[in-house]
């Protein structure tokens, strides 16, 4: 069993948000920025925002992390006169879900959560957006990737190593589940695992990657830019990077990790890392191993 001090002494995380301007965003990766939060209850905590636009309104999809039941799943926030409300649960698995991504197809909408304890790469379809979400398909079966996205119709999605959990390949494949020829693109450290939604920015396309060097789980945000992006062939270079000195909350306490990105046309978020006491945490944990 894991030591006392670091069941009480937590890692959470809550999400930062701020209206910005190309030329006032953290993506540009120098200055320093100031997040309003959607704070952490000491039994749910709140990471990897996507954001999505649909009828004219602003949703933020995140992982909601419960203490007590020691597992992620989706929750659904939205974005009215100038806050973002409190998530409230949208998808459950007896699994651990996380990471989001939510895209809109052929008129449909849908949901590529990370799903890694289910061994596999799914789709769920919204058919009470965005409130109800039936399993659509699995798009790769016996796959423990992590942090997957789409860009030209392709899946970039990180395969954690078995021998070292901070190392990572970076791979391609088509939207019928088969790898590329041209992946894996990136074998290596942390540098590269996915951290948000491809997006615009200044003309180009910006995947946004975890920085967790030398160990430091959410270390840094490096923003990529995208050279190509086919099957038969993968480039790009980072353009900016920050790091939690750049954020700024109302929260005395220095942040120590930022982790995913997301951003609409008005708005951009992250998630902040804090370490608090939390002695609720370890009544739940003992409890679920009695």
């Amino acid at each position: 069993m894991r030591p006392v001090k670091d069941l009480v002494l937590e890692e959470y995380w809550n999400i930062g948000y701020r209206t910005y301007t190309d030329s006032d965003s953290v993506v540009n990766g120098k200055g320093k920025y100031k997040f309003d939060l959607i704070k952490a209850s000491k039994r749910y905590w709140y990471a990897d925002p996507f954001l999505f636009e649909k009828d004219g309104e602003t949703y933020l999809f995140v992982e909601v992390f419960d203490n007590k039941m020691e597992k992620g799943h989706i929750g659904c926030s939205r974005y009215v006169n100038g806050a973002f409300t409190e998530p409230e649960p949208v998808l459950t698995e007896k699994f651990h879900l996380s990471y989001p991504y939510v895209f809109e197809k052929d008129s449909e909408v849908y949901m590529m959560p990370e799903s890694h304890e289910d061994n596999c790469i799914q789709l769920y379809r919204a058919v009470d957006f965005p409130n109800k979400w039936v399993k659509d398909r699995v798009l790769i079966a016996d796959i423990n990737n992590v942090d997957t996205v789409m860009e030209n119709d392709l899946l970039i999605t990180s395969a954690v190593c078995p021998e070292n959990d901070m190392s990572i390949d970076l791979r391609i494949y088509d939207a019928d589940g088969n790898e590329c020829p041209c992946s894996p693109v990136y074998t290596g450290s942390f540098t590269k695992r996915g951290a948000g939604k491809v997006f615009d920015f200044k003309n180009m396309r910006i995947r946004p990657a975890q920085g967790c060097e030398n160990g430091v789980y959410g270390g840094k945000l490096i923003f990529n830019k995208i050279n190509e992006c086919t099957p038969q062939s993968y480039s790009e270079e980072e353009f900016s990077e920050i790091t939690p000195d750049n954020i700024e909350t109302d929260i005395m306490f220095k942040p120590s990790g930022i982790h995913t990105y997301a951003r609409t046309g008005r708005i951009e978020i992250v998630d902040i890392k804090f370490k608090r006491t939390n002695v609720q945490r370890l009544k739940w944990i003992i409890r679920n191993k009695i």
